[in-house]
């Protein structure tokens, strides 16, 4: 596959032959994923249904597997990067993350990583954009139902050949993007005519200096065979059990709740019609009702749910076993102590650490392509870098203080490095902390200040030979 393109006609062969063709084939799949992540699934098929039960059928549609996404997703929220042999001030992390900021990504990354987690992939692209001080790099992100990259080899390849974006303008106009090593090239697709608009250059680099195409492939897992599976469509069976869990004791709350009044023994031959449905709205109603002496009344007990919550149940842990999301996440609480909770976590937060890992290693290859567009080649060539995620445990901020208190005082580690991993406490206020305390030191400071200037040699303008 070639990953550069001479012209505009080679550039449109390859857009039409393989990049739209690829997409295309891949669509029915996502948009089954996207119905049962956004809450539109598929019905559950009903014989013989009136028009209540498939009210009731709708009724009891619920967005499980949105839960398993953003249960997931809302701890992953990437705060900064650490550059070793950086400053106090950590002036080369600063320069380094500012790309990020710049795009806006502290916002973004969620619904790339929404779209990570639910699809299986999603795309991080860097460009060269015009700034007001030069060049700048710019980061956008892409939902695989509006974009795709081709890889040589899908399991091993940083970057793609080739990737395509789409963008709809409206019923009969489309806009599609093919990346190259070198170039954007840009059409207009309307009614069946092909327009061309333009070629960009995107100036990306990698490490090396080489021309790539800047598209980083962000994926929830990925196996060596280059397979990308979610965290909707394995559990699409399952969810739709639970839907059917939902149906079947709605429709037996909705018609079986109650305790049913029988009456035997009631001689209504002579009645007309219309007085037989009198007589029986007249039991329904609760109202006295009289007879003959043969005459019994009696009830029916009503239908119990306790089964079809326990079904249900058993379906919510169990998808929450083979998601490793906690109970809590699908409104179970369990009266157990801090250690307990701990454990009934430990496969969350290992799959959380999983996608952090793979997660950060897109970021940085991202920021380190931004850092090639803006002539960072330091940067750009840096591979000694590690991402530094927001602290979403849960945990008292009582509790999380005590522990980086021992922390400090039993093992030595300095305060000021801690102050990131106190909960609720953002990088950049830890940052801010740092730098007001450089300023405002403490009296003790103060005192090893003075105490070392008296210490510290006397010096002349000429050396006279004598030690001082």
């Amino acid at each position: 596959m070639v990953n550069a393109y001479e012209n505009e006609t080679q550039a449109l062969a390859a857009l039409t032959g393989q990049a739209l063709p690829a997409w295309n084939a891949e669509l029915p799949r996502l948009d089954r994923i996207d119905r049962w992540w956004r809450w539109n699934p598929k019905p559950i098929r009903l014989k013989k249904a009136t028009a209540e039960h498939r009210m009731l059928r709708d009724m009891g549609h619920t967005p499980w597997l949105r839960l398993v996404v953003t249960t997931l997703a809302q701890t992953l929220y990437l705060e900064g990067v650490d550059v070793p042999g950086d400053d106090d001030n950590h002036t080369r992390a600063r320069e380094f993350w500012q790309p990020w900021d710049r795009s806006r990504m502290t916002a973004r990354q969620i619904p790339l990583h929404q779209a990570a987690i639910a699809y299986g992939t999603a795309y991080e692209t860097v460009r060269a954009a015009d700034g007001p001080d030069g060049i700048r790099a710019r980061i956008e992100c892409w939902s695989p139902r509006e974009a795709i990259a081709l890889y040589d080899d899908p399991a091993r390849d940083t970057y793609p050949q080739l990737f395509m974006r789409r963008r709809r303008l409206n019923e009969t106009r489309e806009s599609l993007e093919l990346w190259d090593a070198y170039n954007i090239w840009t059409w207009i697709h309307a009614d069946g005519a092909w327009t061309f608009a333009d070629a960009t250059p995107h100036n990306a680099t990698d490490p090396n200096g080489q021309p790539v195409c800047p598209a980083i492939r962000f994926t929830n897992q990925i196996d060596l065979e280059g397979r990308t599976p979610g965290e909707v469509e394995p559990y699409i069976a399952l969810a739709n059990r639970l839907n059917k869990d939902n149906y079947d004791r709605m429709l037996a709350q909705h018609y079986n709740s109650w305790r049913v009044r029988t009456a035997t023994g009631l001689d209504m031959t002579e009645l007309s019609d219309a007085q037989r449905e009198d007589r029986k709205a007249k039991l329904a109603q609760e109202d006295i009702l009289a007879g003959g002496p043969d005459v019994k009344f009696g009830t029916l007990p009503e239908t119990s749910l306790d089964n079809l919550v326990n079904a249900r149940q058993a379906d919510v842990e169990e998808l929450a076993a083979v998601s490793q999301t906690p109970t809590t996440a699908f409104g179970k609480m369990v009266n157990v102590g801090d250690a307990g909770i701990e454990e009934s976590r430990a496969g969350f937060y290992a799959k959380r650490n999983e996608r952090r890992k793979s997660f950060g290693v897109g970021h940085l290859d991202a920021l380190r392509l931004a850092a090639g567009i803006e002539g960072r080649t330091e940067d750009a060539a840096n591979f000694d870098l590690t991402p530094l995620w927001e602290d979403t445990d849960t945990r008292t901020v009582s509790q999380a203080v005590d522990a980086l208190g021992k922390a400090s005082k039993m093992l030595g580690v300095p305060q000021e490095e801690l102050w990131d991993m106190i909960p609720g406490v953002t990088k950049t206020r830890a940052d801010s902390w740092r730098a007001w305390k450089e300023n405002h030191p403490d009296a003790d400071t103060l005192a090893v200040q003075a105490y070392a200037s008296q210490l510290a040699p006397a010096t002349t303008g000429g050396d006279d030979g004598l030690d001082r």
